[in-house]
């Protein structure tokens, strides 16, 4: 009875119920879980220098990144509290999925923007130093942005392939042909120099 009226506009006698308010202190907890100002700063403590690198890397541009990474999390502040209820929910992979949404998004708008204004001249992005070596960086940026994503997760976070299927949200056996494709790309870049 409780779990089908559970607002007081809907079961007004009951409004005074005992179970009625315990129901209600866990609806207001679920529709609400980053909502304790302590837990979201350790939440962005942990989550936001790793994935500001990993939007770097694949965005490469350190200024859309860092907007990616704040949109991000403040989609995951408004984020359905069905996704977030949930038991096995991984709160650092939906993040991640945000994020790379997100990046995809802007150049998928950034390319048919282009497309309709052919004269307008394209910005070529500068990379972010980071630990590898100037050849290295050359060919990972020459990757396409799946391939730069996939081989950041794996081998710089060390994410495992079921891991990185819920970031992307691909499947783990997906992930493991995909990964094996772009380690193959960027070793062929690397020899062709």
């Amino acid at each position: 009875m409780f779990r089908k009226a559970l607002t007081i506009e809907q079961a007004p006698e009951l409004k005074d119920s005992a179970l009625f308010a315990v129901e209600q202190r866990r609806i207001e907890q679920r529709i609400s879980p980053m909502t304790d100002e302590a837990k979201f700063e350790i939440f962005y403590g942990e989550h936001s220098r790793p994935l500001l690198a990993y939007v770097r890397r694949i965005a490469n541009d350190g200024a859309l990144a860092e907007d990616i990474v704040q949109e991000s999390f403040l989609r995951f502040l408004g984020a359905s509290p069905v996704w977030l209820n949930k038991t096995d929910f991984n709160e650092k992979a939906y993040l991640y999925r945000i994020a790379t949404n997100l990046t995809y998004d802007y150049f998928r708008r950034s390319a048919r923007a282009a497309k309709h204004q052919t004269n307008l001249e394209t910005e070529k992005y500068v990379c972010e130093p980071t630990a590898f070596s100037s050849e290295t960086a050359q060919a990972f940026d020459r990757l396409k942005m799946q391939e730069r994503a996939l081989l950041w997760l794996a081998y710089v976070e060390g994410h495992s392939h079921a891991e990185i299927g819920e970031m992307l949200g691909l499947k783990s056996l997906s992930v493991r042909v995909l990964l094996f494709r772009a380690r193959r790309k960027l070793a062929v870049l690397l020899d062709g120099k």
